[in-house]
């Protein structure tokens, strides 16, 4: 995968994490802030009740007269009328430990249950910090309350009287909600908000990973191979050191991959120049050779000739094929596709190694399966490259055997291009690495034949036209080498060689 999509890919996952994580924790805590408010809303009520009436039950204990007894008469006539006036009213009488002596309910329920004195003391403090909660003897739950020092029965015994402020707060939400228009608005208010919140953080985001963004399609392209693409980054936060680094980095590549380019095409300009000097004291060595062939010698003398021969001709061949590399691979050398005959420039190059051949008794055909066989590519470097697959078939098959070039269908846009031999095969471990420069297979080395640069050249060849080399082969039954050529436009090709 390349770095581009690596981190458009890298950009889309950090904006849909960084998205559902902003989702989560702005409803968390929308969620949080709501439900805080209602309890904040709920407590605001009570101590807005316990203040205004905080000092209810110093004006209700003269009324009571509480000094004839806990349940007397009058007492308890006082109390009923206190009720009448305010029904949400719970009344306690409370002696020094908190424990109720007096309760005025129909029940009398609570009594003898025990109030926490210290929630007494805190109230009848100077500055009590409101709300003031304790637990209603009836209840058993917290509540607001109002509470005053008196004194009760004919003995005058000290103690409390606790008024319970609320009558019911078991109301559930569904009420508030129904009954509370300040609940309503504040619920609503913030649903709004929230909404707003999000539409603005994420209109934010958007333009906070734009400049993300933009770095990417940066990188995408100069992965892709623009090395003169730079990030226009010049805020100085996080992204534009990013950027700035980058450039940096893209500076040293470009310069490196220049630095390469230029020693690639030197190496090239040498070789070629040292296998052009080297064709001629090959040719010399080779006349002198076939002189001496025609005069008489011994056995000896002629075997030594016969090694001399044949290692200056696979010299020769080796400073041809280093010279073809090098044409076919010149830094910068623009390809020049035009549409001409396959099967025409199969049978030309199968005409020149028919000496060959018929030397070797080898059979040369072309199965041409395809009605109109035009391609459209650079016919120079296919040339070389259908040239040296022939040459290595020729080399790797027995006398009888036949090598062919098949051209077939492939699809709509596509031939298929094929070089098959009956020769000696290729062991299936060593398939990847043949087309490697200098390797040669093991029954190539054992035969003294090829030189390792043939499928090298045919295989650089097919990376300029965007193909590639299957190859397909048996050891001892043959081997099959084919790619595939992009198929000419009839009405724009060019005029055939030849």
């Amino acid at each position: 995968m390349s770095l581009g999509k690596t981190l458009r890919r890298t950009y889309r996952s950090l904006f849909a994490r960084i998205v559902f994580v902003y989702l989560v924790s702005m409803i968390a805590l929308s969620t949080t802030t709501t439900l805080v408010a209602v309890d904040q809303f709920g407590q605001l009520g009570r101590e807005w009740l316990q203040r205004n009436q905080i000092d209810m039950a110093h004006h209700l204990a003269p009324v009571l007269q509480l000094d004839d007894g806990v349940y007397s008469p009058s007492t308890l006539e006082a109390v009923e009328r206190v009720m009448t006036i305010n029904p949400a009213l719970s009344l306690y009488v409370l002696d020094t430990d908190g424990t109720v002596v007096g309760a005025y309910a129909h029940d009398r329920c609570g009594l003898d249950r025990r109030i926490d004195r210290d929630a007494i003391d805190e109230l009848l403090s100077d500055m009590p910090m409101l709300p003031v909660y304790a637990d209603m003897p009836c209840r058993g739950d917290e509540g607001v309350f109002s509470v005053a020092p008196i004194t009760y029965g004919p003995q005058q015994q000290s103690g409390y009287l606790l008024v319970q402020l609320e009558a019911n707060t078991d109301v559930s939400m569904a009420n508030i909600w129904q009954t509370s228009s300040i609940l309503r608005t504040l619920l609503i208010a913030g649903c709004v908000a929230l909404a707003l919140t999000l539409a603005v953080g994420l209109a934010l985001f958007a333009l906070l990973t734009r400049r993300f963004s933009r770095l990417t399609r940066t990188v995408q392209r100069f992965a892709e191979g623009d090395y003169r693409q730079r990030s226009p980054e010049s805020i100085d936060d996080e992204i534009g050191r990013v950027g700035r680094a980058f450039n940096d980095m893209a500076a040293t590549i470009e310069a490196q991959v220049e630095a390469l380019h230029d020693t690639d095409r030197q190496r090239r300009e040498l070789i070629a120049n040292l296998s052009h000097e080297f064709r001629t004291p090959m040719t010399s060595l080779l006349g002198y050779a076939k002189q001496l062939d025609r005069r008489s010698l011994d056995d000896e003398t002629r075997s030594g000739l016969d090694a001399i021969r044949a290692n200056v001709e696979r010299m020769a061949q080796l400073a041809d094929q280093l010279s073809q590399m090098s044409h076919a691979n010149i830094a910068g050398r623009p390809l020049c596709p035009s549409a001409f005959s396959f099967a025409e420039l199969a049978n030309d190059i199968l005409g020149k190694f028919h000496p060959r051949a018929l030397e070797k008794g080898i059979k040369l055909r072309v199965e041409n399966q395809v009605a109109i066989a035009e391609v459209s590519a650079d016919i120079e470097l296919i040339d070389h490259a259908l040239t040296n697959m022939v040459d290595n078939a020729i080399t790797a098959t027995n006398t009888g055997g036949t090598v062919s070039i098949r051209i077939l269908e492939f699809d709509d846009a596509r031939l298929k291009i094929g070089v098959r031999d009956t020769g000696v095969g290729i062991p299936k471990k060593e398939i990847p690495l043949i087309s490697q420069r200098f390797y040669r297979t093991t029954i190539g080395r054992e035969r003294g034949e090829g030189t390792g640069l043939g499928l090298a050249i045919v295989s650089e060849v097919l990376k300029r036209h965007e193909s590639q080399l299957v190859i397909e082969s048996r050891p001892g039954k043959g081997t099959c080498i084919w790619f595939t050529l992009p198929r000419a436009i009839l009405d724009e090709r060019a005029i055939r060689p030849g």
